[in-house]
């Protein structure tokens, strides 16, 4: 829907700089004809200036089906969009399903009813044309009788009839123009109303009262009472009460069953959302005022959904960014145990990945987001399901280099597979937006709590 809404930008354009000025100009013409037509016959450029009445009337009242009209037409386009944008970045799933048909006929139905809106649209500027070329067939007939009448009265001599006549069309014509030029504009504010959806949605900083920029972070976090919800309309609190804090260099885990609240308190901590009670301060600074870009810039973040771009292995690594050489890549690439298959891959770190990385696997995805995460050297490292798509062997060597990577860094890590926590400085345990249990490894088993139960499912212990 947003890439739709900027694609309208063409459109204004088109606008803008074609069929406007264009008609414009003759209108201004229509000016300089009308005056010459007073000049022949003030009665009959009256008469001629009457016809002008009934299609602007036309005009307007039709204005407000045409927006609606238009609305319904991008509101359908968007949708229609929307579907095939999903059908083929999901072509694996509708293919594992064998579910071509049913997909594919869901896209028709969309299809259709963009197409009938269209229709419907495209009937409607027909329906005005058509009136309006009806007034003007019906008003040229009467001129031509009344311009015969003056004549046969010798009131307008034959030359003049017929230039006045040439004149008629020269001014009738951009009338018409303007009529089209009218439905046009219709089209062109439904336009301008979805671009500015788009450019007066709130940005994370103002520009003109820029937010303090964070200095260099030791990494010391404090989540003071925080609660959360995603809109003011929820009834219940995604997360609540949530207070802990974190010193500098250590690591701390945070657990809990699916939908718990885990990654988002981490989006939290990123400035991705905004609390809804509460502070969260890093080195007693609150993040509210500080600058989202200076934030990130020092957080290492792997998330969920690891997504790579079209380019090649080091420039999703460094993200383009051209301080960071070859040398670094490889080192962090080390750590995050990629570097082995990328030294088998054809052309190594200049191997193209495919779209969303589509040449690599799973595996070879996540390693890829690790490396970047740590590149920048990070104080606050987070690590959400960061190995969930490594095999045994893999994660087991990811464990090994977590020290490395968690030394002089403070380290947030979200996982379902308890064996990645159980040398955490600290556990958190979340249930239903609480912390419902916090401690270490030992002391949470010792306790024989939701942290125990969760274990008991996937350890031998």
């Amino acid at each position: 829907d947003i890439l739709t809404r900027v694609q309208e930008t063409g459109k204004i354009q088109a606008f803008l700089t074609q069929q406007a000025i264009a008609t414009w100009l003759d209108v201004v013409m229509m000016f300089v004809y009308v005056g010459l037509m007073l000049y022949y016959n003030w009665y009959l450029t009256l008469l001629v200036l009457a016809t002008i009445v009934p299609i602007a009337i036309l005009t307007i009242v039709a204005s407000p089906f045409l927006r609606q009209v238009s609305r319904e037409i991008f509101k359908e386009e968007a949708a229609q969009n929307s579907l095939l944008v999903e059908m083929i970045s999901g072509v694996a799933t509708v293919k594992a399903a064998a579910s071509e048909q049913e997909v594919r006929w869901r896209w028709e139905d969309r299809l259709t009813g963009q197409l009938n809106m269209e229709f419907k649209g495209q009937n409607l500027a027909n329906g005005l044309g058509s009136v309006s070329g009806l007034i003007n067939t019906l008003s040229g007939t009467a001129l031509l009788w009344f311009g015969a009448s003056l004549v046969i009265q010798e009131q307008l001599t034959i030359g003049q009839f017929v230039a006045f006549n040439m004149l008629i069309g020269r001014v009738i014509s951009p009338i018409l123009s303007l009529v089209g030029l009218w439905d046009e504009f219709q089209e062109i504010l439904v336009s301008v109303e979805r671009l500015d959806d788009v450019l007066t949605t709130k940005p994370e900083e103002n520009t003109q009262k820029p937010l303090m920029q964070l200095p260099a972070i030791a990494g010391h976090v404090k989540f003071d009472n925080i609660s959360f919800r995603y809109s003011e309309d929820d009834e219940q609190y995604t997360l609540q009460n949530i207070s802990f804090e974190v010193a500098p260099g250590k690591t701390i885990a945070i657990v809990g069953r699916s939908g718990s609240g885990k990654s988002t308190l981490v989006k939290l901590l990123q400035g991705l959302y905004q609390p809804t009670t509460g502070r969260i301060l890093i080195d007693s600074h609150d993040i509210r005022h500080i600058s989202p870009q200076s934030l990130r810039s020092q957080l290492g973040v792997v998330p969920q959904e690891c997504f790579l771009f079209s380019g090649t292995i080091l420039e999703n690594i460094s993200l383009y960014k051209p301080e960071y050489s070859l040398e670094q890549g490889v080192e962090v690439a080390k750590l995050a145990e990629a570097h082995v298959f990328i030294q088998n891959l054809p052309l190594g770190y200049n191997t193209k990945v495919g779209e969303r990385g589509s040449n690599l696997s799973g595996g070879q995805r996540q390693r890829i987001a690790i490396a970047r995460a740590l590149l920048g050297n990070p104080k606050i490292m987070i690590l959400d399901e960061a190995t969930s798509s490594l095999d045994t062997e893999s994660e087991r060597r990811f464990q090994q280099n977590l020290a490395r990577i968690s030394r002089d860094r403070t380290t947030f890590i979200i996982a379902h597979r308890l064996s990645t926590v159980r040398n955490a400085d600290s556990i958190l345990v979340l249930d239903q937006g609480l912390i419902a249990e916090r401690g270490t490894h030992s002391e949470l088993m010792a306790e024989k709590g939701l942290y125990y139960h969760l274990a008991q499912q996937q350890l031998d212990l």
